[in-house]
């Protein structure tokens, strides 16, 4: 059994992170730190196969340095970089301090299994367009993960927002006077404009573009 620990400083991110792992025979979610200090702590008192750190944690330096603690303390714990960050300079200070492996949020959970069964491996694991924005220099294609913030219209706003706060559809249709089905539309519009596969990493991409607080 492969042992994970998920770092980042927000809850809805782990949950969302922890359902992709979730269901694998082979991969389990042993500890969720939400501090630096709490990684610390458990890495000090259990053994921990791979780390997903989210470099953001909850500033890059702290992530960075966070990952070098990692590789140089426990250099049987493989750690993976989960980032909304694709810029080439800051992959290779994370490759630098010692990950294995690199993923931007918007992850599936094919990807993601594979990066950890790589890495537990001891090998690195770096997907095509990683490996194409460190060949290249260049960004991402897809713009909301380059820095550039989607346009929204002001219904996907308030839909967003009231996904931050954890309201159903049915919810939200009751309180912004639509059906059901129109939130889930906005729903599905929100997801496709910030390139990320489910509702918690949506959450987590606009908190951090200061779309929500």
């Amino acid at each position: 059994m492969i042992r994970v620990l998920i770092a980042d400083d927000h809850n809805v991110f782990v949950e969302g992170i922890e359902s992709l792992i979730s269901g694998s025979p082979e991969i389990e979610v042993t500890h969720r730190c939400y501090s630096v200090s709490s990684v610390i702590e458990q890495l000090a008192r259990n053994t921990i196969d791979v780390v997903l750190l989210d470099m953001s944690f909850p500033h890059i330096d702290d992530g960075l340095g966070l990952c070098e603690y990692i590789t140089r303390t426990y250099p049987m714990t493989s750690a993976i970089a989960l980032t909304m960050h694709d810029d080439a300079s800051l992959i290779k200070r994370v490759v630098k301090k010692g990950a294995k492996g690199y993923l931007l949020k918007n992850t599936t959970k094919t990807e993601l299994l594979q990066a950890i069964h790589t890495v537990y491996q001891g090998k690195h694991y770096f997907n095509e367009t990683i490996t194409s924005i460190l060949l290249h220099e260049g960004p991402r294609a897809r713009k909301s993960s380059a820095g550039v913030k989607p346009n929204l219209t002001p219904r996907e706003s308030e839909v967003l927002t009231l996904m931050a706060q954890g309201l159903t559809t049915q919810q939200m249709a009751t309180q912004l006077f639509v059906s059901a089905k129109a939130v889930e539309f906005h729903r599905s519009s929100l997801l496709m404009k910030f390139s990320v596969p489910n509702t918690a990493l949506l959450i987590k991409t606009a908190m951090e573009m200061q779309y929500i607080d």
